[in-house]
């Protein structure tokens, strides 16, 4: 997906500092909370610092067979994942990254409304009928592919975060789920919490002052990550050995919202932007009998509506930015 990278070496002016942001590493580790159980309080926890981490959102059968997805088609579709000689634009310094896994594999369906994490996720966009799907996609950093390259950035987002009120729902999500265990050594996905309505990692290193803190986010297979699109993050580097694999996916908030004030009953935010003007959504989800799933998979960017046009013919995909896969 497209996101703003901004050059973060020795912004504290300390050349000991790591160049991934600050250096001002939390101890602390994130706090878990299940899915289920605890939905008020994940909720709550989002809406205060930005993201939330849940515990135990796939099974050992989701683990096993996601991971044997991505084991399965390194070997039969090795270009679509970067691997080779040939590095796509989107495969540097990003590790592996398999774009478009859902045009060709209906058996990942199933996990695009993942009943752990997907009611948290409509929750925080307002209730289902304002849950979109934007994007899915498998990342991992090899075994023993050295250290990364990933700066603290944040990924799409709309101005008029800085000042409206109420700030939520927020414009996109993203669900990482680990499908290995992030333990110390391995590449782990890092936060900076309360940081959206920063236009810059410095401004929210000024502004947080001393409640500034870089948080790494460790935890099992099966954990997830929901983090609001604006909040800074980046990939912290490990210790160059271990691998980390993921399966990420993005959703934008459709439907317009009106305002909550009580002088007004008009809408204030309309639905977010389209997230890329690259990813496609497969037929059978698109023009789904389903209207439940229908709407779901509406956002439609441009790249999409030409394809539909076109009767989804497949050269018109093989034509389009990561359609050949």
């Amino acid at each position: 997906m497209k996101v703003t990278l901004q050059k973060q070496e020795n912004l504290s002016g300390d050349p000991s500092v790591a160049t991934q942001g600050f250096g001002r590493v939390s101890h602390e580790p994130a706090p878990m909370f299940d899915p289920v159980r605890e939905i008020d309080a994940a909720c709550a926890f989002f809406d205060a610092h930005g993201y939330v981490v849940l515990s135990d959102c796939l099974d050992a059968g989701e683990i096993a067979h996601l991971n044997g997805f991505c084991d399965r088609t390194q070997a039969e579709r090795p270009l679509a994942w970067g691997l080779g000689d040939k590095r796509k634009p989107h495969h540097r310094n990003q590790g592996l990254i398999y774009s478009q896994p859902l045009l060709d594999y209906p058996e990942l369906d199933r996990y695009t409304r993942h009943p752990r994490s997907y009611p948290v996720v409509c929750r925080l966009l307002g209730g289902e009928q304002h849950a979109r799907f934007s994007e899915f996609n498998f990342r991992e950093t090899p075994e023993g592919a050295g250290p990364g390259a990933m700066n603290f950035h944040h990924d799409a987002v709309v101005a008029d975060r800085f000042n409206r009120t109420p700030y939520g729902p927020p414009d996109w999500l993203c669900a990482i789920h680990y499908l290995t265990d992030v333990e110390p050594g391995a590449p782990c996905f890092c936060v900076v919490p309360d940081s959206k309505r920063q236009p810059s990692l410095k401004a929210a290193h000024d502004a947080l002052g001393n409640r500034y803190a870089e948080v790494p986010i460790r935890g099992p297979a099966g954990t997830c990550v929901l983090y609001d699109t604006a909040t800074y993050h980046t990939r912290l580097d490990g210790d160059g050995e271990k691998m980390r694999r993921t399966w990420h996916q993005y959703y934008a908030r459709g439907g317009w919202l009106r305002s909550a004030l009580p002088e007004t009953s008009r809408y204030v935010r309309p639905p977010s932007p389209v997230l890329t003007d690259w990813n496609l959504f497969p037929e059978r989800l698109a023009m789904s009998a389903d209207p439940k799933t229908r709407l779901f998979f509406s956002h439609w960017n441009t790249a999409q509506g030409e394809w539909a046009a076109s009767g989804f013919d497949p050269d018109v995909r093989k034509a389009m930015p990561r359609g050949e896969q």
